[in-house]
């Protein structure tokens, strides 16, 4: 009995509907996929941070060692700046041979101020190791405003700063976090609050931290405390202090009045940096900090 056969035209109809996905597996796939990226995307984000995490670790790490072999060198540590003396520099830029940053460092001339023209380019010029990736600021680490009062200690545009030396628990114009704040010069001195104006004046060079904003450094026998439980340096949030920065000559420091991760901004001129210019940062476990 003669067996008929379909036509080409049918087989390729067969073949066709074999091929072809439904709307609904359609549907099944993407979802699939976008369950694979909701739960990839997080774990590839926390990869990344972990990264930038131990960037930053390695950062504190590079400038207490450089800390420690300028010392070595000088014996004593870098002062943090000379705040309204004429000529003078800051820690960051004492330190910048000892972070193989000796070409920047030939650049500047100490003997004007460092908003001078004559260190317009290196006050301007990165420093890799004084930038935490995790800001995102950071991918234009130099900043075009950087003001204060008294504007010939600011230069601008300037390299920000992302770990301010640390001043430890000195009276940084107002201490409103501290349950015992100093009101005047000769006020009592308490845990958290004490010394005066950043360590400047009234005395002078009465900063009770590593450093302070005066133009003599700390010797290492007279960290009381032991260098293994006293901060030198600690990271922060550049873009939300208006005064910080690498050549600034009123702000490279940070203060333990301020707790730790208090995210608020001092965005222009006396909007309360005695409030917002401590250390933190946008890692989950919060600022690093190098003792």
């Amino acid at each position: 009995m003669p067996v008929s056969l379909p036509n080409p035209g049918e087989y390729a109809m067969i073949a066709s509907r074999r091929r072809a996905f439904t709307l609904v597996e359609l549907l099944v796939v993407i979802a699939i996929i976008g369950i694979l990226i909701a739960i990839l995307l997080p774990a590839v984000q926390a990869a990344r941070e972990a990264a930038r995490r131990m960037q930053c670790t390695n950062h504190l790490k590079q400038i207490g060692v450089a800390l420690h072999v300028y010392t070595g060198a000088h014996n004593v540590l870098p002062f943090a700046c000379g705040y309204q003396a004429a000529q003078t520099g800051t820690w960051v830029s004492f330190i910048l041979p000892q972070l193989e940053q000796q070409s920047v460092f030939d650049r500047f001339d100490f003997n004007v101020r460092l908003s001078d023209v004559a260190n317009k380019q290196a006050v301007a010029t990165p420093i890799p190791t004084m930038v935490c990736p995790s800001d995102p600021a950071s991918s234009n680490p130099i900043f075009e405003y950087r003001d204060c009062a008294d504007s010939p200690l600011n230069p601008r545009p300037a390299l920000g700063l992302w770990y301010p030396a640390s001043m430890g628990p000195t009276h940084p114009d107002s201490c409103p976090y501290c349950p015992l704040p100093k009101t005047a010069s000769t006020s009592p001195d308490s845990y958290c609050c004490q010394g005066w104006n950043y360590g400047s004046t009234l005395p002078e060079n009465n900063s009770v931290g590593m450093f302070g904003r005066y133009p003599i450094g700390v010797k290492l026998n007279a960290v009381s405390d032991g260098l293994s439980n006293t901060l030198a340096a600690g990271e922060t949030l550049p873009a939300q202090c208006v005064y910080n920065g690498a050549y600034a000559n009123n702000f490279p420091v940070a203060g333990t009045t301020i707790p730790i991760n208090t995210f608020e901004v001092c965005s222009v001129p006396g909007s309360g940096h005695y409030r917002a210019c401590g250390y933190k940062s946008l890692h989950p476990a919060g600022a690093l900090s190098r003792l």
